[in-house]
């Protein structure tokens, strides 16, 4: 019955990574993409798992038929996911509310509602998934011989069911069925898992009360002091703290190398959970056998403080090591860039993370063997652990968002959070204030090398001159000259020069925008065109600053009145002050109204009108970016929209196949039937109307000889209206003919 128990818990982990990717992505189309959105969900997901296994070992000594229980969770669980939706869907108007009252006048209590929904849709699920693995460990462990063992394997198959969902539905899932489709698959395993469980539990029969039969004890293990079983506690919290505050860190870092590619975030998870895995699976096989638990649990914080600081030094060389493998593995394919990129991801993401988390792995199983007072507390003492572990992630993420990366940067970063693991591990050494016998060379030789590790790294931190990363090794074939470096919260942004006297801009290492002439076709026919379309454009909204030649196109026309400005990134702004050579100090224009905010949330949630809207997404396959070119953005665009009002989305014609091509047109002219298309040199410009598209001559020509229009667009080859017109590739009919 082990082995049964084993695979529902297998599939029970695989369907709640499941359910976290499928509602971190509904609250991300509902609250938007700003820099605290991100960070309410994530919190608030893991601190209803450290709440529910808090309660679950609190209650779960008392239960005889636990694996019933765990069904019955299992069932609830799958239940409540179907709800999610509707629940969410049911807050919206509330939230719109909220946003318009309170958005720019309190914002704390914006975010406090923001909290507040997050939590009514977040909480009550999290505590259940929460309280499954202590109820788990109450059925299986039996004996204080085997509780480690029982504890590090099924916390190891759990694991590995979460990296088997990540995998299936990054890769997989998500792609075929969809978001809502995914939902009601895992809904459909965890009634399986729920009602095997109850069947199973049936067949087992109650556990014993309490004192009712021998206790059986490991040879190896004897009375732990309070002191000890608490420093436990805190150890195991302080490795939550920064295990999640190293995987944002590395997903900073992996996310910089690899040019956030949809399946970045997948590959970068991935690898964290088989480390996770390993480790853990690997403590269940000596746990029980080792005599001084705090001499293993030392051990592990202290070789993890040696091995985080190590990758200090090891992300300087990964975005040369990514590129270099890329394009070797393109070569040998025969040309085959994405999986070529994928197998690249996957091999660098595994040299930087597979080590510390396999260490991060053993260490729960051996906290927990630690901590436990006895066998009849198993229950209490798994769930007492995971919830300290769980508390401390929810802190971690916080801090490595919102305080170590902003503050320290990457490397800095993860030499704090090395610096934490060698706290830790010293920490356990000075309480046992002993000699671990046997095992009593390894935390003294891991006492010297840690400090050591950790002092080279802050000095390698310091030393190391600052790197700008510039995706697939193009940093190799020029010599940038860096303008400006900026860590924000969600994005690292950088500007420089390269050898022609092009500025670039990068977020998070992906090249954005730049000035050179094929850039600028696209970015000065993006602000003028739609302008020179209208009637009469009086209000216009930009979506995304980037480089600003669009806004500065916008602004030079003498059309609009004002000009709404939305941008995600304080960073973006703050950038700008040091090319105002590109953009002649554009912010300052008095035309310009900025919004920091995110521009889905803001065309979603506002109720300004314009008469142009100008949506500037990046890449689709940049990851995230995806929700810039789905029919509920569009209907948010058109929701915002005056009569006759005229809309411009950008559209890539590189590194895009056919059929995304496709879906992403026929998606567009679903929302705006009275569409255009414009092409011009690798870049597409959608373009449509509220009403009939009818393009007048007479204005347009009128228009186009005002000298500012005139001399912006001869700047990029375009000396007359004719030759404007001969960039319209399709007009309504024939977009329908083509789709």
């Amino acid at each position: 019955m082990i082995r049964v128990i084993a695979i529902l818990f297998l599939f029970s982990g695989a369907t709640s990574l499941l359910y976290q990717v499928a509602w971190m992505r509904m609250l991300s189309l509902f609250f938007g993409s700003d820099l605290y959105a991100a960070a309410i969900t994530l919190s608030v997901f893991m601190g209803g798992l450290s709440l529910g296994s808090w309660l679950a070992g609190l209650l779960g000594d008392r239960l005889r038929r636990p694996l019933l229980a765990y069904g019955a969770l299992e069932i609830l669980i799958g239940c409540y996911a179907l709800a999610f939706p509707s629940l969410l869907n049911g807050l919206s108007d509330a939230y719109g509310q909220v946003y318009r009252a309170h958005f720019e006048t309190a914002p704390w209590i914006y975010h406090g509602f923001r909290i507040a929904v997050a939590s009514v849709t977040l909480l009550l699920p999290t505590l259940l998934m929460g309280a499954t693995l202590p109820l788990i460990v109450r059925q299986i462990a039996r004996s204080e011989g085997e509780l480690g063992a029982r504890v590090g394997h099924f916390y190891a198959v759990n694991t590995l069911g979460a990296l088997l969902g990540t995998l299936g539905t990054g890769f997989w899932l998500l792609p075929w069925l969809g978001t809502s489709g995914s939902v009601r698959l895992a809904l459909l395993v965890n009634l399986a898992i729920g009602s095997s469980a109850a069947i199973v539990a049936y067949r087992l029969g109650e556990i014993p009360r309490p004192g009712s039969a021998p206790a059986e004890r490991s040879p190896a293990s004897g009375p732990v002091p309070l002191r000890l079983r608490r420093t436990a506690l805190v150890v195991v919290a302080l490795s939550g703290f920064a295990a999640l505050a190293l995987e944002v860190v590395w997903t900073r870092v992996l996310v910089q190398s690899f040019s956030g590619t949809v399946y970045a975030f997948s590959i970068m998870l991935s690898c964290f959970l088989f480390g996770i895995f390993y480790g853990s699976r690997w403590a269940a096989a000596v746990v029980d056998r080792r005599p001084d638990l705090a001499g293993l649990l030392a051990r592990l914080q202290l070789w993890l403080a040696a091995a985080v600081a190590a990758l200090s030094v090891a992300i300087y060389v990964a975005p040369a090591l990514f590129g270099s493998l890329v394009w070797g593995l393109t070569g040998l394919s025969g040309g085959a860039f994405g999986p070529a990129s994928v197998v690249a991801q996957f091999a660098v993401a595994s040299l930087l993370i597979v080590g510390p988390t396999i260490l991060l792995g053993a260490t729960f199983p051996v906290a927990v063997k630690l901590y436990t007072r006895d066998i009849e507390h198993r229950a209490s003492g798994t769930g007492s652990v995971y919830s300290a572990n769980t508390a401390g992630s929810v802190a971690g993420a916080l801090a490595g968002g919102f305080a170590l990366l902003p503050l320290l940067g990457t490397r800095s970063s993860l030499v704090a959070i090395s610096t934490i693991h060698l706290a830790a591990g010293l920490l356990v050494l000075w309480v046992a204030s002993r000699r671990v016998g046997e095992g009593s060379a390894g935390p003294a030789l891991a006492a010297r090398l840690a400090p050591l590790a950790v002092a080279g790294a802050a000095v390698a931190a310091w030393w190391l001159p600052p790197q700008t990363v510039i995706n697939y090794n193009m940093q190799s074939t020029s010599r940038p000259e860096v303008v400006y470096h900026g860590e924000g919260v969600t994005h690292r942004v950088d500007i420089v020069r390269n050898d022609q006297g092009n500025t670039i801009m990068m977020i998070n290492g992906n090249i954005e925008a730049d000035t050179s002439l094929t850039q600028r076709r696209h970015f000065v026919l993006k602000g003028h065109l739609p302008l020179l379309l209208h009637r009469e454009p009086r209000q216009v909204a930009v979506i995304g600053l980037g480089l600003g030649i669009t806004l500065a196109a916008t602004a030079r026309n003498p059309a609009p009145e004002r000009i709404r400005l939305v941008e995600l990134s304080p960073q973006m702004v703050e950038a700008h002050r040091t090319i105002e050579d590109v953009t002649g100090s554009i912010l300052d224009n008095p035309k310009i109204d900025l919004r920091i905010d995110d521009g889905r949330n803001f065309l979603a949630m506002s109720e300004e009108s314009f008469d142009m809207i100008t949506a500037d997404p990046v890449h689709p396959r940049i990851t995230g970016v995806g929700y810039l070119y789905t029919r509920e953005y569009y209907q948010s665009i058109r929701a915002r929209m005056n009569p006759g009002a005229v809309v411009t989305q950008w559209m890539p014609m590189y590194r895009i196949s056919p059929e995304s091509f496709d879906v992403a047109f026929r998606t567009f002219v679903e929302v705006f039937p009275n569409a255009s298309f414009w092409y011009v040199r690798g870049h597409g410009l959608f373009v449509a109307s509220d009403g009939p598209f009818v393009i007048g001559w007479p204005t347009l020509a009128e228009r186009f000889a005002h000298p500012a229009v005139s001399r912006d667009l001869a700047s990029i080859g375009i000396d007359s209206p004719e030759e404007l017109l001969g960039h319209l590739l399709m007009d309504a009919e024939a977009i329908r003919a083509y789709l």
